[in-house]
């Protein structure tokens, strides 16, 4: 009798390892494919010098090739403190922020006529998650980018979507 309690306790170990190491395994590639969807995003403004119509032209083809989840419902991006909303609702569900004076610690220590000024921006995209009992629900992935020297010295945030 011990020996098929032992065994079915066995069973129920082995069984909840094996799913825990595809939940991790499962999260870990949508953390990924988000990440990835940041990167892509970020290029083709870095590509196109800001986020305007040729860089949202290339995004919905790069979003296209890679398979990101379309946007189903009306989801609203959440508003960050330095950042201004550039993009918001979509085919697909990503947010753009532009940071307009992006300078770092010892760009503020020079003079500020001469200071080159930059600019910057910041994407959040989501990993989607179904699960039977619980439902579906969607965790933001941000990502910033690189600073881009802004050569006309004006605010040159890209054209809103």
């Amino acid at each position: 009798m011990r020996e098929g309690i032992g065994e079915t306790f066995t069973y129920n170990m082995i069984i909840v390892f094996i799913v825990i190491v595809f939940g991790l395994l499962s999260a870990t590639i949508s953390y990924y494919k988000a990440y990835k969807v940041n990167n892509r995003i970020l290029d083709s403004i870095d590509k196109f010098e800001g986020y305007n119509a040729a860089s949202q032209a290339d995004i919905q083809n790069k979003l296209k090739t890679i398979g990101y989840t379309v946007n189903s419902e009306d989801a609203k991006c959440p508003t960050r403190s330095k950042g201004t909303l550039e993009k918001q609702d979509g085919t697909y569900l990503y947010c753009v922020y532009y940071f307009e004076n992006d300078r770092s610690s010892v760009d503020k220590r020079t003079n500020k006529e001469h200071e080159p000024i930059y600019y910057n921006y910041s994407v959040a995209s989501y990993i989607y998650i179904e699960l039977p009992i619980v439902g579906a629900f969607k965790i933001p992935v941000y990502t910033k980018g690189e600073r881009i020297y802004n050569f006309s010295h004006k605010p040159s945030g890209g054209a809103s979507a």
